[in-house]
């Protein structure tokens, strides 16, 4: 289970609002460095600056795809 790196409240699957961002080690990134996902629950993404806010992303879980180009009506693969 993910938890949220301020108050520590569960992420339960399928819940809206909760925001994630990639953070990686302060000298920049290597090819042999690990990115952690950091996850936030609405209520302290509510709390910061707007300016701190263009870094973070929806996080959903599970992750939910629409249907690809190939799928889609009139577009490449469909027939016709």
């Amino acid at each position: 289970m993910s938890n949220c790196s301020r108050c520590d409240k569960t992420f339960i699957p399928g819940a809206a609002g909760w925001m994630a961002r990639w953070e990686g080690p302060p000298t920049g990134v290597l090819p042999d460095s690990p990115l952690k996902n950091i996850l936030i629950c609405p209520a302290d993404y509510a709390k910061l600056k707007p300016s701190e806010k263009r870094i973070w992303h929806e996080y959903v879980d599970p992750p939910q795809q629409g249907p690809t180009r190939e799928k889609r009506p009139g577009h490449l693969g469909a027939g016709g």
